[in-house]
């Protein structure tokens, strides 16, 4: 991980003339889908695995210094970093690395239709920033026949990487299959040292859900077992207390559900003396 530095207020560059908003429009919108998994994930309320703080974000420039342009990858993550609190502020409006002190620890560039040097120039580029670790995601296999390439720098250049997870950092990336808003694509995703992906937003409801519905037919099943025990020892209190018409009673009570109504009949039914009183329980 590259060495933080620390610059005092008075020493940082003059950024007013610096181009830090391009606005070039993104190049689809499965990328811009993409683009937000990879950030969105991390404020989604998942439990995290991640040094904080921590900062996740898309298409948003990286510069250096203040005399060479800035480059922009589709998503980058830097640990351990602190933010100014007025987002506003035009120092924080792009990724200074002298306002946060550190280049990000990983960025990642997925192909488009049409590639832009990512494993060229940019390859390069970010070797030049001493970003720990580069990572191309090649969705239609337009650079290579691996959909997935990983790097690491090893002194000032890049080397392959066989892993996409990132143990100094305990966390990683892994291809997962599945629906995000609506489209089943492959899909890039950040995960826990074990490969198991963070769950988006949506995802974590979805599960929270699922646990309430088994709850609740757990809930169901115990009280269609109650009703169950609570039915025979009432069939048994009517043979014992009214025999000839124990069946007779049995039917009426047999179309109670309420367990509740159940449970005050099964304990009243000893001490009932007559056929009146048992029914004044659950005919009210």
């Amino acid at each position: 991980m590259s060495e933080t530095s620390t610059i005092l207020a008075l020493e940082y560059p003059d950024t007013s003339q610096m181009i830090l908003e391009d606005d070039e429009p993104l190049d689809s919108f499965i990328n811009e889908k993409q683009q937000r998994l990879l950030t969105a994930v991390f404020y989604s309320g998942a439990e995290l695995p991640i040094q904080k703080p921590f900062l996740a974000a898309a298409n948003v420039g990286l510069f250096a210094t203040r005399a060479k342009a800035g480059i922009a990858p589709d998503a980058f993550l830097s640990l351990g970093i602190h933010a100014g609190d007025d987002w506003w502020q035009r120092k924080v409006r792009s990724y200074l690395f002298w306002e946060f002190g550190k280049p990000p620890d990983i960025v990642i560039e997925v192909i488009s239709p049409t590639p832009g040097n990512e494993l060229g120039s940019k390859l390069t580029d970010y070797a030049e920033l001493r970003i720990p670790y580069y990572v191309v995601y090649d969705p239609l296999k337009k650079l290579a026949e691996n959909t997935l390439q990983v790097f690491q720098l090893t002194g000032s250049f890049y080397s392959p990487k066989e892993s996409a997870i990132f143990s100094e950092l305990n966390i990683g990336l892994t291809l997962w299959e599945g629906t995000f808003e609506d489209i089943n694509a492959t899909w890039l995703r950040w995960c826990y040292p074990d490969g198991k992906v963070i769950p988006t937003g949506d995802e974590l409801a979805a599960m929270k859900n699922a646990e309430l519905s088994q709850k609740d037919v757990e809930l169901s099943q115990k009280d269609v077992e109650i009703r169950e025990t609570l039915l025979l020892a009432i069939k048994l209190g009517l043979q014992m207390k009214f025999p000839a018409e124990s069946e007779a009673l049995l039917s009426e009570i047999e179309g109670i559900n309420e367990v509740s109504l159940l449970k005050a009949i099964a304990s009243q039914i000893t001490t009932i003396n007559s056929v009146e009183d048992l029914r004044g329980i659950y005919n009210k």
